[in-house]
């Protein structure tokens, strides 16, 4: 938030606290330094197409699984590009009601068929999901079964271990985007998702946990998808950063990545507990979920329709707050009967101190007052 007399909150993007990135950026620059000394030229010359193999070792080894199951790239959201990219053309992949708008659009983008399951406060409505698998045969399932994104939603382990087996008993793909497990600022823990050599895939990123500008994720595939894939990738790019790779391998070697987390939930815990609050304040049974962690929640009016959206979203911001609407992040098939509900916003936190949460929140209370009249 400003500090001259007109104030502005911006709840548009996901991106970390200016002050996570401060506190981190000394071991940045030192880890990249020791990456170089350490590793010499194997983080200089062309690698391997799957990654930088320490960071892989490691990988592997937090998951339980061999290594060369593990592709780490340039952010979580290459890697499931890639793997979009490696489906058969025209894919039918099921998805939340709401998800991450970037892979939604991607995927498309590859000429795959997208169909979306609703959600509840568990999850995914898993009567409704195996209905769809039984009928559609869809390919894969795509979800954020941790603070997910947009929703803040998490999954309990039940709904996700159903999903599994829905997925698994119909010979299809469950893909779980994980980059927010271990973003959680409630002082609990998440539980650990479980592989085996049938799945799931397993994709996930640093970009929130460390920095955007490294750009680095992982993805963890079937042992027997592993040479398809890999062939892929070899078609694709010749390899990802690897003096990044070498850095994120020594960092979480010496227990830094570790230290840093537990930064991360002091920051963020009071910043999530100013959203939970204003919500409940202002905006009481509007959403679905507490926000647990992650970095999401979502907000929907329902007095703002298509016809005054734009004017709703350009008050807001005459009032010092900068919102869109959120409606990429919808799966197409139910994009309609969301619209005719009333306007879908998607709330970001983690960069904005609790004063400004709470202040921003309070503002677009007031502006959708006035569209009440």
């Amino acid at each position: 938030m400003e500090t001259n007399q007109k104030k502005s909150v911006n709840f548009l993007r996901g991106v970390p606290a200016q002050e996570a990135l401060e506190k981190v950026m000394p071991a940045v620059l030192k880890g990249y330094e020791t990456a170089v000394l350490k590793y010499g030229t194997d983080v200089l010359q062309y690698g391997h197409f799957t990654g930088f193999k320490p960071l892989r070792d490691i990988i592997g080894s937090l998951h339980g699984v061999d290594s060369n199951r593990v592709v780490a790239g340039n952010g979580g959201l290459e890697v499931i590009s890639l793997f979009f990219k490696s489906l058969p053309k025209q894919s039918l992949i099921l998805v939340e009601e709401t998800s991450y708008d970037r892979v939604l659009i991607d995927a498309m983008r590859y000429g795959h068929r997208l169909a979306g399951v609703p959600l509840t406060p568990d999850g995914v409505d898993v009567d409704r999901f195996a209905k769809i698998v039984n009928t559609m045969k869809p390919n894969a399932f795509y979800g954020i079964p941790f603070h997910q994104n947009p929703t803040g939603i998490t999954y309990t382990k039940d709904n996700r271990k159903t999903v599994e087996r829905i997925c698994r008993e119909n010979n299809m793909f469950c893909i779980w985007d994980i980059c927010y497990q271990i973003l959680r600022y409630d002082g609990k823990a998440n539980d650990s998702v479980e592989i085996s050599d049938w799945g799931p895939v397993i994709a996930s990123s640093f970009t929130k946990t460390i920095t955007p500008g490294t750009k680095c994720g992982y993805i963890i595939v079937p042992q027997s998808y592993v040479n398809h894939f890999t062939q892929v990738i070899a078609n694709t790019r010749i390899n990802p950063n690897l003096p990044t790779q070498g850095f994120i391998a020594d960092f979480i070697q010496s227990g830094q990545y570790d230290q840093y987390l537990n930064y991360l939930t002091g920051l963020y815990r009071p910043r999530m507990d100013a959203l939970n609050h204003a919500l409940k304040t202002h905006f009481p049974g509007a959403f679905p979920c507490d926000i647990a962690g992650g970095f999401f929640a979502v907000l929907a009016f329902p007095n703002i329709l298509k016809e005054n959206e734009t004017a709703f979203i350009e008050s807001s911001k005459n009032n010092g707050v900068s919102v869109a609407s959120a409606w990429d992040a919808v799966a197409p098939d139910f994009l309609d009967d969301m619209q005719k509900k009333g306007l879908f916003i998607r709330l970001t936190f983690p960069a904005l101190d609790p004063e400004s949460i709470e202040w921003g929140i309070l503002k677009l209370k007031e502006t959708a007052e006035v569209f009440k009249l």
